[in-house]
């Protein structure tokens, strides 16, 4: 099956990423493709999205360095994120395992998109802010 795969550097310990990664009810706050997410048991979780909904269930994680998924969707198997740390920044990659290659170029522009509003979400926080005050529209790409 084809992948796709991008990084973003974060301000930010990959501890911080991983807490805001591990609290699913945060995804809708900072990932443009979620609407909503419900835990259906163990590691299982029900996503609706913009790209249709789904069921998540995470097969492998190792804390604060990497997590991935398999996903039951008619066109992708999985996702999942890596991190390294950098200093005092963490470099995050994000990659999505699919089915349909004419997918590839807006997947491309998805994970970027997802990364960079993760990116900003995580940097907010770092700077003190209230997940409750995070517009992920208006702090999607920054100036």
């Amino acid at each position: 099956m084809p992948k796709v795969e991008t990084n973003i550097e974060i301000n930010a310990p990959s501890k911080k990423i991983w807490e805001v990664l591990k609290d699913l009810a945060l995804t809708p706050k900072w990932d443009m493709t979620v609407k909503e997410i419900t835990e259906l048991g163990s590691d299982k979780y029900s996503v609706k999205s913009t790209a249709g909904d789904y069921i998540a269930t995470i097969t492998d994680r190792i804390e604060n360095e990497r997590v991935s998924l398999e996903v039951e969707h008619p066109e992708f198997n999985g996702y999942g994120y890596i991190s390294k740390e950098k200093g005092d920044m963490t470099e995050l990659s994000y990659w999505v395992d699919y089915k349909i290659v004419k997918h590839e170029k807006i997947l491309k522009r998805g994970l970027k998109i997802i990364l960079n509003g993760l990116k900003n979400f995580v940097e907010f926080l770092e700077d003190g802010g209230d997940p409750e005050e995070f517009d992920r529209k208006q702090l999607l790409v920054k100036p």
